[in-house]
């Protein structure tokens, strides 16, 4: 996770227009993409960027759900893994993940991570319902917001904040103030 790279705002992004709910609907953007045969969703005020046909740089020691760091536009960006967060097959092997095949960035507050996606569907609008509470299966971890399904597959909704704390807590990061002050 990028701790030093300068703030959304000061970067221009294509994704903003359109991202925030709609008070009549209740509505949010998503883009969703693919990652072996499940589907997910991050809501496109998140993403910073997606980058294609990312190098990754393996790093040694680090957890499984790593997959490595990639240099985006001179920052250092952290690779992780979805599938292997959310406890599906393990991680890439090194053929597979020396060039993977699209990088999607997101950004918590000053912490920066790239997810891998095999295909980005687009946009997509999704109805919030919070009278219903979010639609959820019990054995799915803390940074899955919610399940939908959208043409014939289930998609799990990503918690950006949730799933970037996820991702340094199982690197052994309790706190991204320890990271900051290291």
């Amino acid at each position: 996770m990028n701790l030093d790279s300068p703030p959304s705002a000061e970067r221009p992004t294509a994704i903003e227009p359109h991202s925030q709910p709609s008070a009549e609907t209740g509505s949010i953007q998503l883009m969703l993409l693919r990652l072996g045969m499940r589907w997910f969703a991050l809501d496109v005020r998140t993403i910073v960027e997606v980058a294609l046909k990312g190098a990754v740089t393996r790093v040694p020691t680090s957890p499984s759900h790593v997959l490595g760091v990639t240099s985006l536009r001179g920052r250092l960006v952290t690779v992780v893994s979805l599938e292997q967060m959310i406890g599906g097959a393990g991680p890439l092997s090194q053929e597979d993940s020396a060039t993977l095949p699209r990088l999607v960035v997101v950004r918590d507050d000053a912490c920066e991570m790239a997810v891998v996606a095999e295909h980005i569907h687009g946009l997509v609008e999704h109805i919030v319902a919070p009278e219903l509470g979010p639609e959820r299966s019990i054995d799915l971890p803390g940074f899955v917001g919610e399940e939908f399904d959208w043409k014939g597959n289930r998609v799990y909704l990503l918690d950006v904040p949730l799933l970037v704390a996820s991702a340094a807590q199982l690197a052994g990061i309790f706190s991204l103030s320890e990271q900051a002050d290291a």
